[in-house]
């Protein structure tokens, strides 16, 4: 690779402190890797004393990789490789290698840490099992009251703070906090009587053993040249682990993105720069500010917005790419028109499928996007992360909502009658099994009869008995109430919001009631149909949605994310949704300055995603918790150059369907203004019976009928699923065999 002059100057300095102020696509890593092929190739610098620090398993492959073939030595795949190679892989890794080492050849009683080295590690569900142990029957409290997701927020935050349990009693000023310092103080018992470690013990213990100056010394020298990528979502342990590494020979180089630093929400320290330049005053400052990643137009606007930080280290950002296209702003009447253009750009294009990367706040926002893909026949992928009806609250709920369409729904049975938990184990299914074998009875006539099957013991035939009341009264509700009050009151009947947020932490909690709360937001659409027909409909299309999206293995497909996870990804075409004030930025940070420069820098991280083209998105209205909402556009929109931007035409994308669509909806229009739809009647027939149509009739572009919406045409069938415009209502997904419309 060909580098730069400052890339070049930033491979040469060796022996001193660096620091590297980089930008999004200017091969910052590239760089590291250039770095240390040339220590170990023209300054003879043995391997084994250079370590590199990066935060990804990717980057750390890719470095390995490419210095192996430097060396002309096969990539080692284990930290515990004798080839004399450099130390290059993530924090963790490292840190859990240097403690191993230690431990192997350290008595316990020439440390001051009472770990062992045949230590195991907590994953976070070993850790909430434990405190959650603690609380019922240590501390003798509610979980309830005092959730172990929330007390083991504390603690961890407590450990990347580097306060141990018996320094968090000076943090105490709240009732949680001191029920905290107790957990803490039994947490440590519990991990000191197991000899095991959590995630975030694996730093503070490194940490704590580097203090000890023996063992410092020997690191320090078998260390002499220390590299850190992505120094700014370091936390506070990893930057007292490098400083103490780095101590002696101050050979180190680190590359900040003060412009890419989103994770205070996993601690990482953005003061950790200032204290960088205090510790290391005389520091060589390189800035990287040629980008080889995105287009002239992309840089220009990504450098207007992020430059509105306070925090922002100033940059004068260039590239030699192309000037390339204007970001194309998408401003849709509501989020279903929002997913159509963008799966009709992607349609109508003749990149391949996999050019195009869609990115979105959260998880629960690909919903839209997900069906409209799955309409237009698109393959998708969504990365980190589930699908939207792959998610298992979503699963459960469809369960429920299935068995009380049919009791005789074997499968959806089984599936709900322990969840939540009910302590209703597999021999008790068993046994039912048996029963509806040999008596030849349904599941429902054996429920309704529980204290007759005598092999079930008691506790077991209350537990199934008031499921069986839960599941009838559920039944009776869906007579009288349409699908989405359905799906509230089967929350509230069985709890199922404290079930499935139970140990989560804040972040995926919230993430788990947003799916829910849009899994809610698709049966409105269903609510002017009569409630047993809302739920069939609702049913039905749900099921036909999930046909589609089944083996669909092609190797060309969109890919769908958020945009935390994007951070070390690029395309050819990204688009950039739900761009409005309450949204992203989210309504949380909006009225704090410091949350919500974060957020502006994940406006800055999404843009950087695109090499040539850009499309950002927006909703005037739409259905979000479960009511229709306007929110103003992102004001992050507004920090834009209007000269950046093009406007995405509408009308281009209406008549895109086809050629005679819009007149053609105003036939047999004399008493008709189709804009201010004068045209509504008062009377609406209220639906009472499914329609029994055939499929076979009805074909794209055909005028159609419908007795709430009146006039319309179809603009896409696929097998029974047909996406109708009718006269100012934009469009409805509908069934077409069991939806109550016919052709004019």
């Amino acid at each position: 690779m060909n580098l730069n002059p400052k890339q070049e100057e930033a491979k040469n300095k060796i022996e001193w402190p660096l620091l590297i102020i980089a930008w999004a696509g200017s091969w910052k890593t590239a760089t590291l890797t250039a770095r240390v092929e040339y220590m170990i190739r023209d300054k003879w610098i043995n391997p084994n004393e250079i370590m590199m620090v990066t935060f990804t398993n990717k980057a750390a492959s890719e470095m390995r990789e490419r210095v192996a073939k430097t060396l002309w030595v096969e990539t080692p795949r284990s930290l515990y490789s004798k080839s004399a190679f450099p130390l290059l892989w993530t924090f963790h890794w490292i840190w859990i290698f240097i403690l191993k080492d230690i431990l192997s050849r350290y008595l316990p009683e020439e440390l001051w840490i009472w770990l062992k080295k045949d230590f195991v590690i907590y994953d976070e569900s070993d850790k909430l099992s434990v405190l959650k142990w603690i609380i019922k029957n240590k501390l003798k409290l509610e979980e309830k009251e005092f959730p172990a997701r929330q007390v083991a927020f504390y603690i961890s935050n407590a450990k990347n703070s580097l306060i141990t349990a018996k320094w968090y009693e000076s943090e105490v000023d709240s009732s949680i906090k001191e029920v905290v310092f107790q957990a803490y103080l039994e947490y440590e018992k519990d991990l000191s009587l197991n000899n095991a470690l959590d995630f975030d013990d694996i730093l503070v213990k490194t940490l704590a053993l580097l203090r000890i100056p023996k063992i410092l010394n020997e690191y320090q020298e078998k260390y002499k040249y220390l590299m850190v990528d992505e120094y700014q979502d370091t936390n506070a342990p990893q930057y007292e682990i490098v400083k103490l590494l780095a101590q002696r020979y101050r050979n180190l180089a680190v590359v900040w993105d003060d412009s890419q630093s989103i994770y205070s929400w996993r601690w990482a320290d953005m003061t950790n720069i200032i204290n960088f330049r205090k510790d290391y005053s005389d520091a060589l400052i390189i800035k990287l500010e040629q980008n080889y990643r995105s287009t002239k137009k992309i840089i220009a606007w990504a450098n207007a917005v992020i430059q509105n930080n306070i925090s922002w280290i100033k940059k004068n950002l260039w590239t030699e790419n192309d000037d390339g296209e204007h970001i194309s702003y998408i401003e849709a009447p509501d989020d279903k028109t929002e997913a159509s253009i963008i799966t009709n750009i992607i349609k109508e294009k003749e990149w391949s499928y996999i050019d195009n990367l869609i990115l979105y706040r959260t998880n629960a926002q690909s919903r839209k996007i997900e069906e409209a893909l799955m309409i237009a026949n698109i393959p998708y992928r969504v990365i980190w992360g589930q699908k939207f009806y792959d998610r298992k609250e979503i699963k459960d709920l469809l369960w429920y909502l299935r068995i009380i369409h049919n009791r005789n729904d074997l499968v959806s049975m089984k599936r709900v009658i322990n969840t939540p938990t009910r302590k209703i184990w597999a021999k008790s299914i068993e046994i039912l099994d048996i029963y509806k074998d040999n008596y030849w009875l349904s599941y429902p006539q054996i429920l309704e009869n529980i204290d007759e099957v005598e092999e079930l013991k008691p506790w077991a035939k209350k537990a199934i008995w008031e499921f069986h009341c839960i599941l009838h009264n559920l039944v009776k509700f869906s007579w009288k109430k349409v699908v989405s009050e359905l799906i509230r009151e089967i929350i509230s009947s069985i709890k199922y919001e404290e079930y499935i947020t139970d140990w989560l932490s804040s972040e995926e909690k919230t993430a788990k009631l947003e799916n829910i709360d849009e899994l809610v937001n698709v049966a409105t659409e269903y609510n002017w149909m009569d409630p047993r027909e809302s739920l069939a409909q609702f049913l039905e299309e749900v099921a036909l949605i999930t046909d589609m999206d089944k083996n669909d293995e092609r190797p060309d497909y969109v890919t769908l994310m958020t945009i935390h996870t994007s951070k070390w990804l690029e395309e050819k075409r990204v688009f950039l949704t739900w761009l409005e004030d309450g949204i992203f930025p989210s309504f949380r940070s909006v009225n704090d300055a410091q949350a919500l420069e974060e957020e502006r820098r994940l406006m800055y991280v999404a843009m950087t995603r695109a090499r040539e083209e850009l499309y950002i998105s927006r909703a005037k209205e739409r259905f979000h918790f479960w009511d229709y909402v306007r929110n103003p556009e992102s004001r992050f929109l507004k920090e834009i150059p209007i000269e950046y931007l093009i406007n995405y035409d509408l009308w281009e994308y209406l008549s895109s369907w086809n050629s005679y669509f819009w007149t053609s909806l105003s036939w047999n229009t004399e008493s008709v203004d189709f804009w201010s739809c004068t045209w509504w009647f008062t009377w609406k027939p209220k639906i009472k019976t499914l329609a029994n149509n055939y499929v076979s009739k009805f074909n794209r572009w055909d005028k159609v009928n419908h007795p709430k919406f009146w006039n319309g045409i179809i603009t896409s069938l696929t097998w029974e699923l047909a996406e109708i415009a009718f006269s100012g209502k934009w469009t409805k997904k509908m069934n077409i065999r069991i939806a109550p419309v016919r052709k004019t």
